[in-house]
């Protein structure tokens, strides 16, 4: 029974809308300026494909692209209101997709992503300069008509006002956007788009539920274990990318929990699922201005209660993704001790289980090791003595940090390892802007 329900595990760990879910909502606490617009760009987009007859997986990948178009703003300077970012909004996706670059099973999308604030009729004359085969050129092209779609509901998303009744402004919507078939969208794009404008409830999902996107997309397919390992490495890089601070450290931290995870003798599938609690068990500080994490000197009280929030909107994000029961406690107990003295949760040793004690260990090994730009890590004598201070203060498990001490070589080179190239990833994309 026990292989069985492993296997299970693995190859149909959880489903498309409960990640997509919790992506939006991550996307949704970046900036509360532009609150659901991702979701309002990606409900659009998914009617309008829908429409066009693309297939399931094409409109997976339109629904992600969606979600995703604007995360290059997590690494731009002048983040703001949805006016001001869409004014950078080429930038902004180049950066999104830089950011994506080389994540398996993202190749896709992270082409629609560099595609799709750009106009048709320059999408037209780039299809027309490559150099490929048939095939590839087919691909490139649905990926542009994709992107087109996308395009023309994030423009609409952001010229409907949701200050005023939305079915007064379908006919200059609609107008607008005829305006400009064939040159800035193509023209599946808008004429797929002109015909379901005359659907009422389309726009009232739009303004008040865009949100119920989510339960087209229920039935599209089960996720693997390995594949949400993956995905939550995307998720990560959102966290991360907001800030050089954070580059490196939800991987280091996703790398040490695993690693911790096996020296325990965790199950495989524990050991991954420790790998993806480590890549999430920061989200919540999507909430959390830059000032804040990039403040290099002690914060204020009023700051630190701000940070307080973050591991509680982590598990709060996680408990709605099927099969996260215990990854979300991982990932949302990070900061709480055994002596009951830690945040925002105050909970106990009693509480606490093995994995949400190995995650406080490696958070706090990888802090105190990983380089930030105002410090190099902790040297390994230095760091061992402040280990077992947390130990001798009721904050951490003794027997944990024994076993993370005794392999400590071992724990720091998969840090180490998985940090440097995180590191390398962020830099990158810097090279973009």
């Amino acid at each position: 029974m026990a292989i069985s329900y492993n296997l299970y595990m693995e190859h149909g760990f959880t489903n498309i809308r409960s990640l997509l879910g919790a992506l939006a909502e991550a996307m949704n606490l970046i900036n509360p300026e532009v609150q659901n617009h991702h979701q309002k760009t990606a409900y659009l987009a998914y009617i309008i494909a829908k429409n066009a007859g693309y297939s399931q997986r094409e409109l997976e990948s339109v629904i992600y692209a969606s979600l995703l178009h604007d995360i290059g703003s997590v690494i731009y300077d002048n983040q703001g209101t949805i006016k001001e970012i869409e004014r950078e909004a080429e930038l902004i996706s180049l950066l999104g997709a830089k950011m994506l670059y080389g994540l398996e099973g993202f190749d896709d999308i992270t082409e629609i992503i560099s595609f799709c604030q750009l106009s048709w009729q320059r999408l037209l004359r780039r299809l027309d300069s490559l150099d490929a085969i048939d095939g590839d050129r087919a691909h490139t092209e649905k990926l542009m008509r994709l992107a087109s779609i996308i395009h023309i509901a994030d423009t609409i998303s952001v010229i409907a006002d949701t200050k005023q009744p939305i079915l007064n402004q379908v006919k200059n919507i609609v107008c607008i956007a005829d305006s400009m078939r064939g040159t800035e969208f193509s023209e599946e794009a808008a004429d797929t788009f002109k015909m379901i404008s005359e659907n009422e409830f389309i726009w009232f999902d739009l303004m008040f539920r865009p949100a119920i996107l989510l339960l087209f997309t229920g039935e599209i397919r089960r996720v693997s274990l390995e594949e949400t390992v993956s995905l939550t490495q995307l998720m990560s890089r959102i966290i991360d990318y907001r800030s050089s601070f954070t580059a490196m450290h939800s991987a280091g931290v996703a790398a040490s929990a695993m690693k911790l995870g096996e020296l325990t003798g965790m199950t495989r599938t524990e050991c991954m699922m420790m790998k993806i609690a480590g890549n999430l068990h920061d989200i919540g500080k999507l909430k959390v201005p830059r000032s804040i994490l990039e403040k290099n000197g002690r914060l204020t009280d009023e700051e630190f209660n701000i940070i307080k929030e973050h591991p509680y909107f982590t598990r709060l994000i996680l408990m709605g993704v099927d099969g996260f029961g215990k990854i979300a406690d991982w990932a949302g107990f990070h900061h709480e001790k055994l002596n009951g003295r830690g945040y925002p949760f105050g909970f106990g040793a009693d509480e606490l289980d093995l994995g949400s004690r190995i995650m406080a260990v490696a958070d706090i090994f990888s802090a105190i090791t990983e380089v930030r730009p105002y410090r190099d890590g902790m040297p390994k004598e230095q760091a061992i003595k402040v280990m077992r201070e947390n130990v001798s203060s009721g904050a951490i498990c003794g027997d944990i940090t024994a076993l993370l001490l005794d392999h400590y070589d071992e724990v720091d080179e998969a840090r180490s390892s998985a940090s440097r190239e995180a590191g390398k990833r962020y830099f990158e994309s810097l090279d973009r802007r």
